[in-house]
């Protein structure tokens, strides 16, 4: 048995296994994609080149993740499941990679595999697995976050050009894969090259940036004008609260999700509501990211250069991206710092590693895997079963049960009839779409939050 736990293959293809059920479990929503993955979906599957290009000016991403979908749906098709398969593949390969990011960073007088624990909490991860069931471009980002923590690892500890050249090829691509990528990859390579040690044969990073450089030209006229454009990037819908950096760190320690779209405006009310302490919370949120933090605080205590370095480019991302949200400019959402998540991970894992007591080690550890797998498979708000409320097979699921005749004219309100088109079999009726931008332009009557508080009576002399 001794020597079946010594086998770190073997328990990294357990844990890999462990990743996988947990993201293929209900992996096929039944309320279909919803708005923002339908967007994603809708501009992927344009006709190249010029409509697909058309599509991608139009919305606020950068442009890779659009390419990746649209070859992942000429070799797999366009199922909700295959779809959705294709953030699947990349989070489940981000654990793999945080296996080797910990097993790079093993320092000789450790013998415990960092590796493992990197693979360990990315794996269970409810974060993660969230996100590997939605049609979003943020499991390439992790993926993608990973390869370069990895790299920026590699350049420290053993420089040489084919790791300068893989460093730099990944941050390209994470600065095409995601919009404010460039802030995580502009201070990882300062911080790499403030806090590296000065070697004799050191491999020359400039080259390689240079390239990089070169490589990112055609996105700055579509990141100027994105910037420059007065709704994109502001956060009417979604107003900053100090809690949101508290939400941010339970949602990536814990099992209990809150700042994926918009967190609640109280962090203590989740605590304390109404004079009744929330044991749930306590239970579940709380102590699993307490745990992690005190972990991450942990190697950071210790004068370690690389931990410097490490500690530098989550403080200069994380604050750029608190900063710009106070100021109004973004929206503070955990997703949106998901370039971060590899380097916590890892400090999470050293802290663990480097407890002295081994029976605080197991603790801890049976602490946070037994908390974090019950609520995933017990709780009904846990990632694998949250429902996304704007599921479009939903309405037409409800006109199936309508027998809508034909010549029946029907109005979708809010969102275009093309978001349901995927899943309508029946195009006998005639349908009319009024968007939510343009709601009250084009009957002059009330507003959107008008229309669906009393929609029926409201726009009843129009239709």
């Amino acid at each position: 048995m001794k020597n079946f736990l010594k086998d770190n293959k073997v328990i990294l293809i357990i844990i890999l296994l462990v990743g996988l059920l947990l993201r293929l479990w209900n992996l096929n929503k039944p309320e279909g994609l919803w708005n923002d993955e339908y967007i994603t979906y809708s501009i992927s599957m344009l006709k190249f080149p010029f409509d697909f290009f058309e599509g991608i000016k139009t919305n606020c991403h950068a442009p890779l993740h659009y390419f990746y979908l649209k070859l992942w749906s000429a070799i797999f098709k366009d199922s909700d499941f295959m779809l959705r398969m294709s953030s699947l593949v990349p989070n489940l390969l981000g654990c793999l990679v945080m296996y080797h990011v910990g097993k790079n960073y093993q320092t000789k007088n450790c013998s415990i595999n960092i590796g493992l624990a990197c693979a360990t909490i990315s794996a269970i991860s409810s974060f993660l697995i969230f996100f590997s069931q939605e049609v979003r471009i943020y499991s390439l980002i992790f993926l993608l976050s990973s390869l370069i923590l990895l790299y920026s690892i590699k350049m420290y500890e053993f420089p040489c050009k084919k790791h300068a050249w893989l460093l730099i090829l990944f941050s390209v691509l994470l600065i095409f894969e995601h919009t404010i990528g460039f802030v995580f990859v502009i201070f990882n390579i300062f911080g790499l090259l403030t806090f590296r040690p000065k070697k004799k044969k050191e491999t020359d990073l400039y080259i390689p940036i240079l390239s990089g450089l070169i490589l990112c030209l055609p996105l700055i006229p579509f990141l100027i004008r994105l910037f420059a454009h007065p709704t994109y990037f502001s956060q009417w819908w979604a107003p900053f609260s100090w809690s949101k950096i508290f939400f941010y760190f339970t949602d990536l320690f814990s099992p209990v999700l809150r700042n994926i779209t918009n967190s609640p405006s109280s962090f203590y009310k989740q605590i304390i509501c109404n004079d009744v302490i929330n044991i749930g919370f306590i239970m579940f949120a709380l102590v699993p990211a307490l745990i992690c933090l005190v972990l991450i605080i942990k190697p950071n205590l210790e004068a370690k250069r690389i931990n410097k370095y490490l500690l530098s480019v989550f403080t200069a991302t994380f604050l750029t991206i608190l900063i710009a949200s106070i100021a109004g400019k973004i929206i503070f959402l955990t997703k949106y710092l998901t370039e971060l998540y590899p380097i916590l991970i890892l400090m999470a894992a050293i802290g663990w590693a480097q407890l002295y007591s081994k029976g605080a080690k197991i603790a801890l550890a049976t602490i946070y895997i037994f908390m974090t797998l019950f609520y995933i498979t017990v709780s009904h708000t846990s990632a694998i079963k949250l429902t996304r409320n704007e599921g479009q097979r939903l309405p037409v699921l409800a006109m199936q049960e309508m027998n809508i005749q034909k010549n029946d004219k029907i109005l979708f309100l809010y969102y275009p009839e093309t978001h349901f088109s995927k899943y309508q079999n029946n195009s006998n009726y005639i349908t009319y779409s009024i968007h939510k931008h343009n709601f009250s332009d084009i009957l002059d009557k009330g507003s959107t939050y008008d229309a669906f508080l009393d929609g029926h009576n409201l726009y009843q002399v129009f239709f």
